[in-house]
């Protein structure tokens, strides 16, 4: 197979990739998430390995997740033809969880829970005009509790998409539905979840060229969706989320900076907040 490597999209992509293809994922289906448990429950890896790197509060507990999704280009689309592309991926998720009262759970002596995840799996680049493109997906694998023998097979399934618009693509819009499941290979139940999300991100291009890059400014909002509600658990509360919104700002370079075969075009900070749930996320590129 003959093809070209490419970092991730986003080394530091926002978390909660998930919006909405209605066509792929049923409105009326029944999903479920644990983010984090202990004892007879089991860490959810689908969870982690499907956001993006950042600082999460959620109720008793913060979580660190750094999330790197390699991606490998084995064929690519032809936009004026029609034709499609394939793209070979490989999220790898660590991530760490403290609990704030972590003497109050019996069985329970460390303070923090500490995953690795990986997920690969085949995305394909469906034009569907010459600024418009559908990227169906589909991935199995492996989340690996450091602290104990808890793993798990981890999959997930969805589409995202895209739509570009005015010169140099100053409008973006785009989304993903994705269903994502959780299954131990020892004690604790098979978990899933479905999320849809809507977004868009505004550019404004200037004429400032420091070091011969060209600068802009970007900004964007994203809705995330849940097809039922998302109960984070932990083993003194749950938290069940049904919405969340993130709003970011970002700058972009062109060209992009190479740092080590990464190209930097985008990077910029985020928040994400719904009721208890509250993160700060560091992200680059449009997730979609």
């Amino acid at each position: 197979m003959t093809g070209k490597f490419e970092w991730p999209a986003s080394i530091l992509s926002a978390m909660g990739i998930l919006f909405v293809q209605v066509i792929l994922l049923s409105s009326g289906s029944s999903v479920r998430a644990q983010e984090a448990s202990v004892g007879e429950t089991s860490i959810n890896h689908a969870y982690s390995v499907f956001t993006g790197t950042g600082k999460y509060r959620v109720s008793d507990r913060t979580i660190y997740v750094l999330r790197l999704p390699f991606r490998f280009r084995a064929k690519k689309a032809d936009y004026s033809r029609r034709k499609p592309g394939v793209r070979l991926i490989l999220p790898v998720a660590v991530g760490v969880t403290y609990f704030d009262d972590v003497f109050e759970i019996p069985g329970v002596m460390d303070d923090d829970l500490q995953t690795l995840t990986a997920v690969p799996g085949a995305e394909l680049e469906l034009p569907l005009t010459s600024n418009w493109r559908l990227s169906p997906f589909a991935q199995a694998g492996l989340g690996l509790d450091l602290k104990s023998s808890n793993n798990s097979l981890v999959w997930g399934a969805g589409s995202r998409t895209r739509a570009w618009f005015g010169e140099g693509k100053k409008w973006l819009v785009g989304g993903e539905a994705l269903v994502a499941g959780n299954h131990p290979l020892g004690e604790g139940d098979a978990t899933r979840f479905g999320r849809w999300s809507l977004g868009a991100e505004y550019k404004w291009q200037t004429d400032w060229e420091p070091f011969g890059r060209r600068v802009s400014w970007h900004a964007r909002l994203i809705q995330y969706y849940y097809s039922d509600v998302l109960e984070l658990q932990s083993p003194l509360v749950t938290i069940p989320v049904n919405a969340a919104t993130e709003v970011g700002a970002s700058f972009g370079i062109d060209p992009p900076l190479n740092i080590f075969g990464y190209k930097f075009r985008q990077g910029g900070v985020a928040y994400e907040y719904s009721g208890n749930f509250k993160a700060i996320k560091l992200i680059t590129r449009f997730p979609f």
